[in-house]
């Protein structure tokens, strides 16, 4: 039976593709909650205090499409306000640049791993030519930060960390996390829904930290919710409709059906054995307590 008869007969379903988003999401995130990432950012001289807190985060996020300017920056970040982007990113590129700020992302997933315990009994190498085979087939159009963070495989193969098989997989898994975010912003804007809007629904979904943590002004922020409202989204800041909660599901079905199409030629089967392969790494992250930041608990609390 070829491969395409295989796969027919074993289709992708959205339950494994966001089994993997789930998983490459686990595996990517901790470089943004670690204690440690101040440090990593501050020996390119990124960072501080106030308004340049943040420059660490978006600088060595975008870092991988060169050097933005703020505005950017600012469409790249599709929920943050400019006011928290534009003065964080203010005089970034004069201290650092991309391949530095690059590095510095590497080195901090590094950290993390080693906090976490390296076990040689990981299959990270199967993981990652299997990771490998997806994203070298993967179409970029519409997806910029998937592609960026692809291109940057080449500086990988330069780094200190060309041969480190854990920071290969952590770049591999960003990837295609980023992938499924393009497609997910795009979303965004064909629903509409702004980007103050955006944050205001994930905010009654999840808690008042979104809100304080993406800067909106008062007044953005209320227009933004006067609008939901009116829309049948929310019946008030805090508070998903039955409506709201219904298109957000919509929405979070769609950005899977259009990232299953990252697991062509691969039957469910394979897919989920891709994610046999991730789970132990991931299970380590999350008993270190590294995902607590996003609601994740280690598995023995």
């Amino acid at each position: 039976m070829t491969d395409t008869a295989s796969a027919a007969l074993d289709p992708v379903t959205l339950e494994t593709v966001n089994r993997l988003h789930d998983l490459t999401t686990r595996l990517h995130v901790p470089i943004y909650f670690a204690r440690e990432a101040g440090d990593e950012y501050a020996k390119e001289g990124v960072g501080g205090e106030g308004p340049k807190a943040m420059g660490g985060y978006f600088g060595s996020r975008t870092a991988a499409m060169g050097e933005l300017p703020a505005g950017m920056v600012v469409a790249t970040f599709y929920n943050w306000s400019p006011d928290v982007v534009v003065p964080a990113m203010e005089g970034l590129w004069d201290v650092s640049n991309a391949e530095a700020m690059q590095l510095a992302r590497w080195r901090l997933a590094d950290v993390i791993f080693n906090s976490v315990g390296r076990d040689d009994a990981w299959p990270v190498a199967e993981a990652n030519a299997a990771l490998q085979n997806v994203v070298d087939n993967l179409p970029w159009g519409g997806r910029p930060m998937a592609a960026g963070n692809y291109d940057v495989l080449g500086l990988l193969d330069r780094s200190p960390y060309a041969d480190d098989a854990l920071i290969r997989l952590w770049q591999l898994a960003t990837i295609v996390r980023e992938w499924r975010g393009d497609a997910h912003i795009g979303l965004l804007i064909s629903e509409p829904l702004s980007p103050a809007e955006c944050t205001a629904v994930t905010n009654a979904q999840y808690g008042g930290f979104v809100k304080a943590s993406r800067g909106w002004s008062d007044k953005a922020w209320d227009t933004a919710v006067s609008g939901l409202v009116e829309r049948g989204w929310l019946s008030d800041e805090d508070t998903l409709t039955e409506h709201g909660s219904s298109q957000r599901a919509v929405l979070e079905q769609r950005t899977n059906e259009l990232s299953a199409a990252m697991w062509e030629g691969m039957t469910d089967t394979e897919v989920n054995h891709l994610g046999d392969l991730i789970e132990p790494v991931v299970d380590a992250i999350i008993d270190s307590g590294r995902l607590k930041p996003i609601g994740v608990r280690p598995r023995n609390e």
